[in-house]
């Protein structure tokens, strides 16, 4: 009976220790990468503090994630491309390091408030963008740049936008090298009426799944 105790609290001890181990695996980024600068640029993609409950926005599930390191929120609620210029001159030029790191998440609003969907006029809105992304790298050259496709909404109100959705997200792909970023996405992730409130918002569960999406790209 003793050789069976012995080894039982053998096997507990192990357990404990792997248990331990794994969580630590699962916290690597916060626990090896400190001092980083993470900006948010964009509408409410990046923060739907307006339709969750506190302390559930993207901003707040973010900096819980990344523990040690900054977020800086400049995100606004039903930001266009134009209106992320105010937001871009929030951003100090301190921050203009490798160890910064610039999101951005604009376009869905202008999508939406869109008189034309054709193929065209898309790609004159992506002209406007490309124009921020550059005006982004202009003012901050040595921060790494990252940016948002866009999800559909499961919502069916949205279904006639899904197609300029599916374009536009075809315009950052093609894109990606010749403006120097890299695409977080989500529009494979939020795909369940869960994932949405107020019909076309990111929900908590939506959230989440952006925060995740997020600090695995960086």
């Amino acid at each position: 009976m003793i050789i069976i105790f012995i080894l039982f609290t053998i096997l507990l001890l192990l357990v404990v220790i792997f248990r331990k181990e794994t969580n630590a695996l699962s916290d690597t980024f916060t626990n090896t990468d400190k001092g980083l600068k993470i900006v948010l640029i964009g509408d409410s993609m990046l923060n739907n503090s307006a339709y969750v409950l506190a302390n559930q926005s993207v901003p707040d599930l973010l900096s819980k994630k990344l523990v040690g390191n900054t977020v800086y929120n400049f995100a606004k609620d039903g930001a266009t491309i134009n209106d992320c210029y105010a937001q871009l001159d929030k951003i100090s030029t301190e921050l203009n390091n490798s160890r910064t790191y610039i999101v951005v998440s604009c376009g869905g609003n202008n999508i939406l408030s869109s008189r034309s969907l054709k193929s065209s006029d898309m790609n004159n809105l992506f002209n406007e963008y490309s124009e921020l992304l550059k005006s982004i790298k202009t003012r901050v050259p040595n921060a790494s740049l990252y940016v948002i496709n866009l999800y559909t909404p499961t919502n069916s109100h949205y279904v006639s936008y899904h197609k300029a959705i599916d374009q536009w997200n075809q315009l950052l792909e093609d894109n990606k090298s010749s403006l120097k970023y890299k695409i977080i996405n989500t529009s494979s992730l939020l795909v369940t009426d869960e994932d949405f409130t107020y019909n076309i918002e990111p929900s908590e569960k939506g959230g989440k799944k952006i925060v995740e999406a997020i600090v695995n790209s960086l």
